[in-house]
């Protein structure tokens, strides 16, 4: 690192420096006096006005300049974390008309050693917060920050005040940045802070994230497996393509035919109250829960039965589905969809939800399509695929979503495939990250309506088909939740995640046989449930406390 300009604390330790040489005399035998160790605050202001050389990054940039660093005091307002030096700046594109990516960086004046990266989310395009627990971490323990992690984040290489805005992505480097390079352009720019304010790198360097930064976590350790050491990766949007796709298909399934398949909210949440009366109990004990998601899928097909216009009758919000609500949207939404041709590592299929076993499927609340599509009004994938085909694939802010035809995209398949290596983490090869003891704590809500649950399980799978389970379980463990959405739901899972992969990692010890989680809802909290293993799920004994762990074995039946 470089100063762009002095700084008068610099200055004054300089001459602080010389001036108790001076004193030592001029004797050959006069002992050495080291200079002086700068204070927490002199260490921290010395960073103002540095810079990173492009040369210290492994990715191409043109570098990267500090634009303010500042002691945060434990007395601060807000401040629960000790002391810090909180550094802002911005690492500076090879093409001038990107944007910069800004980042943050924290670098507490007692240290561990070591570092966590924060994931973003949706398209990005602010800094994350990096002063709070890591991602479902515990709500009980120190945030990282306040253990001593140094602890960093950034944009992922553009700004804008809404992470639906993916208009960012008609500049190559922008998109490139956020597919993946930002994740290690940001870290190398924290190590060499490190370097600079402590004298060393980090001796561990961890990926933390949920959804977008889920899958960062996983693209961390799957394209720069030397620079990271353990992952934690909730609810990713690993197959991304295969995820923005799925909007696409949902966008027609809904609003084509005069939006025919629109869903009124009364009878979705018809839908979802009928299947939690249904499956609740499958698990041994109705608590709202639904936890054995295999036989709950079981009988999905007698809902839809049950549920389905028949004669006479032509479909209203409360009392039945007409054919092509269950043909086109209901269809889409539970059971996805497969290609005639394949995404990067031969995926061919994205699949769907648990929209007929107690979900609340996000179909919107008014049938009209609006363009572009509105998030709340219209369905909430639609917007953001939306988004991608505009921005990524066609590369034109007025093409229509609802005349791409996901099956025979036409001119735009050979693009859709490349991006599909770019953004994504489907890859089953963790070969280099595992052999040099990298971890991996894969967590997925069987809630979630925003990413597939079975998607995820799929791509786990694979990794499962690569090497092995008893080779897998060495260094990536894969959790199924009920009862948790997309950073919320019915259950909103906190564990010491953090300590769990630092403990794995450090080769202290391997993650429990069943972890304990916490329910962080306001309602239910503190009520727990064994965090069990893939493709176990919490059993409910038969006696003891529904709210504790201890009343629920992990089965498979």
């Amino acid at each position: 690192m470089t100063a762009r300009h002095p700084s008068r604390v610099l200055l004054a330790l300089g001459a602080l420096t010389t001036a108790l040489a001076a004193c030592g005399g001029d004797g050959d035998d006069a002992p050495a006096i080291p200079a002086p160790t700068p204070t927490p605050l002199a260490a921290c202001m010395a960073l103002n006005g540095t810079t990173v050389a492009a040369a210290d990054l492994s990715l191409p940039t043109r570098g990267a300049w500090i634009t303010s660093a500042a002691l945060v005091l434990p007395g601060d307002a807000g401040n629960t974390n000790g002391e810090y030096c909180k550094v802002l700046g911005a690492i500076k594109p090879t093409d001038a008309t990107a944007p910069d990516i800004r980042f943050q960086v924290n670098l507490p004046s007692t240290w561990n050693g070591k570092a966590l990266q924060f994931g973003g989310g949706g398209y990005n395009g602010s800094i994350p917060n990096t002063v709070t627990k890591a991602p479902l971490g515990s709500d009980t323990a120190p945030v990282p920050l306040a253990q001593g992690y140094m602890t960093l984040a950034s944009d992922s290489g553009h700004q804008a005040a809404d992470a639906d805005d993916a208009s960012f992505a008609l500049n190559d480097e922008a998109l490139l940045n956020f597919g993946y390079m930002h994740i290690k352009k940001t870290r190398d720019v924290a190590v060499a802070l490190a370097k600079s304010r402590y004298g060393s790198a980090p001796k561990r360097m961890y990926y933390a994230g949920g959804s977008t930064g889920g899958r960062e976590a996983l693209t961390a350790a799957l394209r720069f497996p030397e620079a990271y050491d353990g992952v934690i990766s909730n609810y990713p949007t690993a197959n991304f393509l295969g995820l923005r796709l799925w909007g696409a298909a949902l966008a027609r399934a809904v609003y084509d035919n005069s939006s025919a398949g629109w869903i009124p909210p009364a009878m979705v949440s018809e839908i979802a109250n009928r299947a939690l009366q249904r499956c609740d109990a499958l698990d041994g004990v109705a608590d709202g829960l639904v936890s054995n998601m295999p036989g709950c899928r079981a009988i999905s097909a007698q809902l839809v039965s049950d549920l389905s216009c028949k004669a006479g009758e032509t479909g209203n919000p409360t009392t039945c589905l007409t054919p092509v609500q269950i043909s086109k949207t209901l269809s889409v939404y539970h059971d996805g969809y497969t290609l005639p041709y394949a995404f990067a590592n031969n995926i061919t299929r994205y699949l769907g939800y648990n929209s007929l076993e107690g979900i609340t499927m996000q179909l919107g609340s008014q049938a009209a399509y609006i363009e572009p599509p509105v998030s709340g009004p219209n369905a909430h994938h639609v917007s953001r695929a939306d988004q991608f085909v505009k921005y990524f694939v066609a590369r034109n802010p007025a093409f229509n979503l609802l005349t791409l035809d996901i099956q025979n995209p036409g001119i735009y398949q050979n693009r859709i495939v490349e991006l599909s290596d770019t953004i994504g983490a489907t890859s089953s090869d963790y070969t280099k990250f595992k052999d040099r003891g990298g971890k991996v704590l894969w967590v997925q809500g069987q809630d979630d309506p925003s990413v597939s649950p079975y998607a995820n399980a799929e791509l786990y799978g694979a990794v499962v088909t690569r090497y092995g389970q008893a080779a897998a379980d060495t260094f990536m463990r894969f959790y199924l939740i009920p009862g948790l959405a997309h950073g919320n739901g019915k259950f909103l899972l906190a564990w010491d995640n953090l300590a769990i992969l630092d403990d794995w990692v450090e080769g202290k010890q391997s993650p429990p046989a069943t972890p304990v989680g916490f329910d962080s809802n306001t309602a239910t909290k503190g009520r727990s449930r064994p965090v069990c293993v893939y493709p176990t799920w919490p059993k409910y004994n038969g006696t003891g406390d529904i709210n504790a762990a201890a009343s629920y074995t992990c089965a498979r039946s």
